[in-house]
């Protein structure tokens, strides 16, 4: 790499300082990945670098540098906030790489590490007519331990970071950075993070860079590859093969002798580091590793391969044999179907290994495998296996473990909620010595490894990280019989021995062949979906019956809502003396207080100034005005008295407990599509949060608008429906995530979307998000009706909602402020979710001009606008706003300085946001570090302010017309003083 020019001089290591650096003199780093993270096993394979334009970036404040290393890209800034902005901001350009040669003309560096996976085993190349199936195992991250903290002065590299191999960092960043290996120095606190490997080379080049200490906070887009692990078996055959999609038949027949083969797949257990890939460097092999031993049908040869181009995995040692065990297994089954063999008698038939043997016979006779379980009433029942033999080559001497798995699974028939009734795990070791502990204890694992396999139907409703378990997976698993099997010890379970985790590797495999035994569905990727197991089984009812009972549920439902609508009057609903908060965990509460985040409670029920959630701020509505109420679960002027009941039916249908109907100021058609366990866990979090009295000002609204009973026709005409989200089964479980929360608690559309004369949203695809108003500001259309001069894009929207601003659009002002404030306790996933939704509604961006393009042919314009140089509001312009704004460029003063020829606010066809920013200024930014803007609403009077906004839309909105009535509308909102 090439780098700043700093002294070479070296030292002895046990001079330098072992402390990390004091957090004052840090500068943080984050990096831009390629779109896919590939790899052949030797070199980096994916999309290359064409061009990037950092213009943007580097505008951001706190900026120090932007590296780029091949197809590295890396930022350096003062703050962590700074760093992933400016990454964000830039706009790379990637193309397809081309195929690798054999031997390039210029050899890149190479760096000796362990041995890549094999393509397959040695001299199987399948024939034309194959039988295959192809697998997948999901990505997996370790971001919540990802960091690193680099220093490179004198000469000298120290690296501190959470990773299991310290020694093998060292020489890597070593090669990297072109310093000699005693100059690299690696302290590692003991927890083994892969992604902490990758965090530090990552820190390592860009202090390297610098030469002043920077930390890297991973991130789960940053590090690792989102991007299932794919592995394809293929097997040869004396017929063609079937189709992808279908299932093998007994076309597909054994070859003549019959014969099985055992292959040995052999891969490292520590990749090389992302960051080294991109740089261009090559590595060497060594023969360490996993080996997974596996036995499975063969007519012929067989081939276990990965993709040419694999996805660069997070988590390589647990991911990869997990994953090629999953494949093999289920493969294994699938062709046994295919030859109506019996599973485990075709592996005993294809056993060599004795001590395979008498564990797979052992299990098979304890979890009485040949008598398949019955199938009852709406509930189907199956039992699936599956083996795994794992040699750990990184032992010495080497060890092994053999593990077999029985499941035994049912599933209801209606709901595909699957539960695991019964486990028989054998296992046996060399030297099996992880987590000693009773039978118990065993068998507690044993359930745990289980139930992560399975994930239910309201996946669109799951918060948290990928770490944490869902509040409400989705299926009922009970407390499976769990039997374990520990041959070589007597026939009997020794309870010394421990658990490992190879022993946990054919339960995915067990438990996805069980659920096709039961069903006839195949599985190839865990988690194992209840939704598609129900959208699967649902399948095999006559379209005349789904037809008759989807028009009977229809008009019931119809009727049922037209006449519980039509009620101007609802009953009342028991006060409870005391809610009994001890039943929710604190997950669930926690889960609670994201989904008021999501819905921006505090920010509607929080007076100015005033304590949390106890109401009393005035929204502004056509029909008076509305003062919200008080939340805390204060019992008095609260919802202290309020049982769960109650607070629902509030939620979903905007009905008091008291039974009075609630004006629709309060969105509770959005909140109606909260999922039943978001809507108990937000109970429970306002239900734990501190009492207070307070009794806001009384809603009193003019005639006839104040006689509550009339809001029954209301909900007649526009609020019929009252159902949770429902997730669309088409699009991506991100796609339904963000749908969910913008359609639901976030109730986006209240503001966005514009409104009839009686106040409802107006209906019609165009309108949903089609731009409205609220508190005396304009919301924008988020849709394709946006008038922004450069299109929202996925990443724009995302950092817009995480920052508070995008150098594309503006900053965020007004309402919008608090709700950028609220979000910022939302992980960025669910972010990510609703900007993806977000960016679905608006037209895709044409390819002919890039918005960093775009935005350099606008500010170029503005630069150069003849009418604008002649206008009288040059002047004011000059006084009051150039220092932070001038187009000219410049640095930026006082935080952030968006470009006025970007502002969507200018190219609207409102001028209401810009009047409410230059009158009244933004005083308290979404977040920290963007700057404030004073108003000048005390300096400036309406004539002046409505000569400089006329200069401001002419200038920097050229294409678009003049404002029309602007004193009129100055004057408005000065009086309104919002």
């Amino acid at each position: 790499m090439t780098a700043p020019d700093h002294p070479t001089s070296l030292s002895a290591i046990g001079s330098r300082d072992l402390s990390p650096p004091p957090a004052s003199m840090l500068l943080h780093g984050a990096v831009l990945r390629p779109p896919a993270l590939l790899w052949d096993g030797r070199r980096y394979t994916g999309a290359g670098l064409d061009n990037l334009d950092a213009a943007s970036a580097r505008q951001v404040p706190g900026v120090a540098d932007i590296v780029v290393i091949g197809n590295f890209i890396g930022v350096i800034a003062s703050q962590a906030s700074q760093a992933v902005h400016a990454r964000n901001q830039i706009q790379a350009h990637w193309v397809e790489a081309a195929p690798a040669a054999s031997e390039p003309a210029a050899a890149p560096k190479r760096i000796a590490h362990s041995e890549p996976p094999d393509a397959a085993a040695p001299g199987n190349a399948p024939d034309s007519a194959t039988f295959s199936r192809r697998y997948a195992w999901p990505a997996q991250h370790d971001a919540a331990r990802a960091w690193a903290i680099a220093h490179y002065t004198d000469g000298k590299l120290t690296v501190w970071t959470a990773c299991g191999q310290p020694g093998q960092l060292g020489e890597e960043i070593a090669a990297l950075c072109d310093l000699d290996a005693e100059a690299v120095l690696v302290i590692s606190n003991g927890q083994a993070s892969v992604d902490g490997y990758d965090a530090a080379v990552d820190a390592a080049l860009l202090t390297r860079w610098c030469a002043r200490p920077v930390r890297i906070q991973a991130e789960d887009a940053a590090i690792g590859s989102a991007q299932p692990l794919e592995l394809e078996i293929r097997v040869a055959a004396q017929s063609a093969t079937p189709a992808a999609d279908s299932l093998p038949s007994s076309e597909a027949p054994l070859s003549p002798e019959g014969r099985y083969v055992t292959t040995a797949n052999r891969y490292a257990t520590r990749r090389p580091s992302i960051a080294a890939l991109l740089c261009g460097y090559e590595y060497d092999s060594q023969p360490t590793g996993i080996t997974v031993a596996t036995s499975y049908y063969a007519a012929g040869a067989t081939q276990v391969t990965s993709p040419a181009n694999a996805p660069i995995s997070a988590t390589p040692d647990a991911g990869q044999s997990a994953a090629r065990i999953f494949a093999c297994e289920s493969f294994f089954d699938e062709l046994s179907h295919a030859q109506n063999r019996d599973a485990v008698q075709a592996r005993l038939d294809s056993m060599r290994d004795p001590t395979g043997r008498d564990l797979i016979q052992a299990v098979a006779d304890r979890a009485d495998w040949r008598n398949a379980p019955k199938p009852q009433d709406g509930v189907l029942a199956g039992k699936g296996f599956a083996y795994a033999h794992i040699v750990d080559n990184d032992q010495e001497p080497p060890r092994q473990t053999w593990s077999a798995w029985v499941a035994e699974v049912s599933v209801d028939r209606a709901t595909g909620a699957v539960d695991v009734t019964r486990l028989t795990v054998g296992h046996n070791t060399e030297a099996l010595r992880e987590d000693p502990g009773s039978a118990e204890r065993l068998e507690d694992r044993v359930r745990d490894t289980a139930s992560r396999l399975l994930r239910g139907s309201q996946g669109f409703d799951t918060w948290g990280t990928a770490d944490e378990p869902a509040a409400n997976p989705g299926y009922a698993l009970v407390q499976p019989k769990v039997e374990l099997v520990a041959q070589g010890q007597g026939g009997e379970l020794n309870t010394e021995l421990g658990w490992s985790r190879h022993a946990e590797l054919p339960a995915a495999a067990a438990i996805a062949n069980a659920i096709y035994s039961a069903t006839g569905v195949r599985f190839r990727q865990p988690p194992f979906d209840t939704e598609t197991l129900r959208t699967r089984l649902a399948r095999t009812t006559s379209s005349y019956k789904k037809l008759a009972y989807a028009l009977l549920g229809g008009v019931a439902a119809t009727v049922a809502g037209l006449v519980v609508s039509a009620m101007p009057w609802r009953s009342a609903m028991a006060p409870l003396a005391n809610v009994d908060t001890s039943i929710y965990s604190q997950a669930a509460i926690n889960r609670g207080k994201l989904v008021a985040a999501a819905g921006d409670c505090m920010v509607c029920h929080t007076a100015e100034n005033g304590r949390p959630n106890v109401g009393g701020r005035p929204l502004e509505t056509p029909f008076g005005t509305v003062y919200t109420t008080n939340i805390t679960p204060d019992k008095k002027t609260g919802i202290g008295t309020w049982s769960y009941a109650a607070f629902e039916r509030a939620m979903r249908q905007g009905i008091h407990q008291d039974g009075h109907l609630l004006y629709p100021a309060f969105p509770y058609t959005a909140f109606a599509r909260i999922s039943d366990t978001d809507m108990q866990a937000l109970y429970a979090y306002l239900m734990t949060q501190e009492p207070v009295e307070y009794a806001p000002p009384k809603t009193r609204l003019a005639f006839p608008f104040s006689l509550r009973p009339m809001l029954a026709g209301w909900n007649l005409l526009f609020h019929r429906e009252q159902q949770a989200y429902k997730p669309v089964a088409d699009q991506s479980m991100l796609w339904n995530r963000g749908a969910y929360l913008v359609q639901g608690a976030g109730h986006c559309a209240a503001c966005h979307s514009p409104r009839n004369a009686l106040g409802a949203e107006k209906g019609g695809a165009e309108n949903f998000l089609g731009g409205g108003f609220a508190d005396g500001w304009e919301a924008p259309a988020l849709n394709a009706l946006s008038k922004a001069p450069i299109g929202w894009t996925e990443d724009s929207l995302y950092d817009y909602l995480r920052n508070g601003y995008s150098s594309l659009h503006g900053v965020a002002a007004g309402p919008m402020g608090p709700v950028i404030h609220s979000m910022s306790e939302l992980p960025d996933s669910d972010v990510r979710a609703i900007a993806h939704y977000l960016s679905s509604l608006n037209p895709p961006a044409q390819a002919a001009e890039s918005p960093a393009m775009r935005a350099a042919r606008l500010e170029d314009a503005s630069r150069n606008n003849p009418l604008a140089m002649t206008h009288p509001g040059e002047n004011l312009f000059e006084g009051a706003c150039a220092v932070c704004h001038d187009a000219r460029g410049g640095p930026p003063l006082f935080g952030s300085r968006p470009s006025l020829a970007l502002n969507s606010n200018l190219h609207s066809d409102s001028p209401d946001n810009v009047i409410q920013v230059l009158l009244h200024g933004i005083d308290d930014p979404a977040v920290s570090g963007l700057g404030n803007m004073p108003g000048f609403g005390a300096s400036m009077n309406d004539q002046q302010l409505e000569t400089l906004i006329s200069y401001l839309r002419l200038r920097f909105a050229p294409d678009k017309a003049a404002w029309g009535g602007l004193g009129e509308k100055i004057r408005a909102i000065r009086d309104a003083g919002h």
